[in-house]
């Protein structure tokens, strides 16, 4: 058990004690990420003092206003349970007292889960006697009371309500939407602000990303599978959400620079992690078009002593890029062509054009095509070759080119 995770638990304002002693259950029960939670319904529903139908609406609740996330589901053996995870910064903010009704109020007509938590054989006789001994009888509580917006009761167990649960019930959906539109960004309490100042905190983060922000950003994600929407939503790690939201515009435009013309559904997009991709493709994308970009040069100059060479050293004839030199007329080629000759040839010198290496070069390359052209005593133009000699070239008459 996390010490700090349980100072913010036990700081929670959740507006129920059933609450509350199931998140310090769960608490009690993860590590200080709020990761590897796996108790069982019926070791939460005895700590919390709870009946197990009430605790597992609990964590249902804890499910859609996006406290928990379920990472795997439970086997169908014994010890097999499923596993949580907990967005500890959401924790963190339960502190104020008007976030979790506003959270509840968007959640509200989401779907719940009727599946149970748990499918082990061992312990379902135990928590089926013990819901059939908590039951009430049929004639009892046939109303529902309400004591308060911080202690509203449902006694109605017939209804499938548990004394120590509370809801809200004094408010609406509305209201509490409103509510949250005037208090967010405001503190807490004047004790909370007066703490945090003095801690030298900076401002609260935004609300983490919920699925209803997701559908507002994907487009047409109103007409996909819901479904199967908010089951990849949900197994979205919490760190990653409001990523996968911000890295919908990157996406769509990646993919339209790819030329896909159609449209990859929301669960896909999700499931797929396909914003993880987005500076990758992007990154890919522009080397791409850097590689295909005409570069334009001019006879003599380096590039174009490069692809000379290039095309003398592959056998292939050098005349019309002599000719364009010699008519002063500029050429072109892609940056691709242009790395791809620099892996061929090598780096390139600039020699003198009166230099010696320029008379060891002029008949090799005459041979094949190329000329080197004249140039005056006291000239500065160079010409750039791989090395001082042609392949083959002797320093000196005799010389075999051993080495000692």
């Amino acid at each position: 058990m996390s010490a700090a995770l349980l100072g913010l638990a036990l700081k929670a304002k959740l507006h129920s004690q059933t609450r509350k002693m199931v998140l310090i259950k769960l608490v009690d029960c993860c590590h200080e990420d709020g990761t590897r939670i796996y108790p069982s319904l019926a070791t939460i529903a005895e700590d919390a003092e709870c009946s197990v139908p009430t605790a597992r609406r609990v964590m249902q609740t804890f499910c859609r206003v996006g406290l928990l996330r379920k990472v795997r589901d439970g086997g169908s053996g014994a010890r097999s349970t499923n596993h949580y995870e907990m967005d500890v910064e959401l924790l963190a903010r339960l502190r104020r007292p008007e976030l979790w009704p506003a959270l509840e109020a968007a959640a509200q007509h989401d779907p719940i889960d009727e599946s149970d938590d748990e499918s082990e054989a061992s312990g379902h006789a135990q928590n089926h006697a013990q819901d059939a001994e908590q039951a009430p009888s049929p004639c009892e509580n046939k109303g529902i009371t309400v004591e308060g917006y911080h202690r509203d009761t449902l006694p109605n167990g017939a209804e499938g309500y548990h004394p120590d649960d509370t809801q809200p019930l004094s408010r609406t959906l509305s209201d509490e939407r409103e509510g949250v539109r005037g208090r967010e960004g405001a503190p807490a309490s004047e004790g909370e602000r007066d703490h945090a100042h003095a801690a030298g905190a900076g401002p609260e983060p935004a609300l983490p990303a919920s699925l209803d922000d997701f559908r507002a950003a994907y487009p047409h994600a109103g007409a996909d599978d819901q479904a199967a929407l908010r089951s990849a939503w949900e197994a979205v790690p919490f760190a990653e959400r409001r990523a996968a939201i911000d890295g919908i515009p990157g996406f769509l435009a990646e993919r339209k620079a790819a030329g896909f013309a159609s449209r990859l559904s929301a669960p896909k997009y999700l499931s797929g992690r396909n914003w993880r991709h987005v500076p990758k493709q992007a990154a890919e994308r522009a080397a791409r078009q850097a590689a295909g970009a005409m570069v334009q040069f001019d006879g003599w100059s380096r590039d174009w002593w490069l692809l000379l060479l290039d095309r003398v050293f592959a056998g292939r004839p050098p005349g019309f890029w002599m000719q364009q030199a010699e008519s002063r007329k500029p050429l072109s080629a892609t940056s691709a062509d242009l790395a791809a000759a620099a892996q061929r040839i090598g780096d390139l010198t600039g020699y003198l054009g009166t230099g010696p290496e320029i008379e060891a070069w002029r008949p090799w390359l005459a041979e094949r095509g190329a000329r080197i052209p004249a140039f005056e005593k006291g000239s500065q133009a160079r010409v750039f070759l791989p090395a001082p000699l042609p392949p083959g070239g002797r320093k000196q008459e005799g010389d075999d080119d051993v080495a000692f």
